[in-house]
């Protein structure tokens, strides 16, 4: 449900709705809880553009997803590594929809955003950027502070990001956070409650180099023979080192009891798995599946020096969560008997990561939140008519 605090006197009448065009990449499949949230609220008619992801990419885009208004444009994939996108048909779609705002990605290697942007300022649109912001080596601070400045509101993932753009001079009034978030009303629901007698290890993921799926396997190899004769892995994922974890299992002591899966992205298809894990570990770079593993109840393992996203500030050692010494087997290893023998420990974890992340991550929390930065981007706020 939106938060009511959002709603403004002129609630269900679609004449008075801003429109809205909201510019993706991609439509990834846990972002579709969010969209549909916002695809809902009572003040905003939003369009969603965004294209396909590039076929050699871990994560492919949702396409003809229900219940949202979408525009498909054709993702050109530039530079080294697909590193940078020119969306053809983006302008279309921008001029098709004749948005009152739209929302861009703030992201300097999407090329076809500057001229929706340009068309927007001719047409009195409204722009709001949403990102990570500056990013943590420092790289283009300047680019992103005068995006933000000229932007009539920034959206940012985590309250660092706003901070760090409000200390380079863009007004802190301009600056809006939405945590970044996935269906959590709806894991709450198929959660199971937390049993000692958990004895499966798991890993959800994208298998790409970042994520070091290959370490999970070895890592699980080295400690079977001290996690008891019941222990499992279950890795739930697919990407360009799928064949190498696979080849790695075939070739374990413990591959009978390591269960490698395709990728899943429905949560009633997860969560079995995550209900029978006592632990969830990622040994490359956490992103959102530290939100996803703490909604379940499944405390975390985790890495603990890589390029990590945002989403790491979520996982609290000694509270919902232990860290292990980065590309370590042996310590990797230790601590995945360590955790197994303190049932007492993980239960304490599991009940404070699972609140943690329902009161901070719901995906209606975070469509309330861009709601926000767009309302404000308009001129508008919750009592007060357009």
């Amino acid at each position: 449900m939106i938060d009511s605090s959002l709603q403004s006197p002129l609630t269900g009448e679609k004449q008075n709705r801003l429109r809205v065009l909201i510019q993706q990449p991609i439509l990834a499949p846990y972002r579709l809880a969010v969209f549909r949230a916002l695809q809902n609220h009572p003040d905003l008619d939003v369009t969603f553009a965004y294209g396909q992801a590039h076929k050699d990419s871990a994560l492919q885009s949702v396409m003809n997803p229900e219940g949202l208004s979408v525009i498909p444009v054709r993702n050109r994939f530039l530079l080294p590594h697909q590193a940078a996108v020119f969306q053809d048909g983006l302008v279309d779609a921008f001029r098709q929809v004749s948005p009152d705002v739209v929302v861009l990605a703030l992201d300097p290697r999407e090329f076809s955003n500057f001229l929706v942007e340009k068309a927007a300022r001719k047409t009195g649109c409204k722009v709001v950027w949403w990102g990570h912001g500056v990013r943590p080596r420092g790289r283009y601070r300047t680019w992103y502070r005068d995006m933000a400045k000229r932007g009539d509101a920034t959206l940012l993932y985590y309250p660092q990001g706003a901070e760090v753009l409000a200390q380079l001079g863009v007004p802190e009034d301009k600056l809006f956070v939405a945590w970044n978030s996935i269906e959590v009303e709806e894991i709450a629901e198929l959660g199971a409650p937390f049993s000692p007698d958990r004895k499966t290890i798991i890993s959800v993921g994208r298998m790409i180099p970042e994520k070091k799926v290959p370490l999970m396997v070895e890592g699980f190899t080295y400690a079977v023979e001290k996690l008891g004769l019941d222990a499992r892995l279950v890795i739930i994922g697919e990407g360009p080192d799928k064949g190498r974890v696979e080849e790695l299992a075939a070739k374990s002591p413990a591959g009978d009891r390591i269960e490698i899966l395709g990728a899943m992205y429905r949560q009633t298809d997860l969560a079995p798995y995550f209900n029978d894990a006592y632990v969830a570990v990622s040994t490359g770079y956490v992103g959102l599946s530290a939100i996803h593993c703490l909604a379940y109840g499944v405390p975390m393992l985790a890495a603990d020096d890589e390029p990590h996203s945002p989403e790491i500030m979520a996982l609290k050692q000694g509270e919902n969560s232990e860290f292990f010494r980065a590309n370590s087997v042996e310590d990797l290893a230790a601590k995945l008997v360590e955790m197994k023998s303190d049932p007492a420990k993980l239960a304490a974890y599991s009940a404070k990561g699972k609140e943690y992340a329902l009161s901070t991550f719901s995906a209606t929390g975070m469509a309330n939140n861009i709601a926000k930065a767009i309302l404000f981007a308009a001129g508008r706020d919750a009592n007060q008519k357009p």
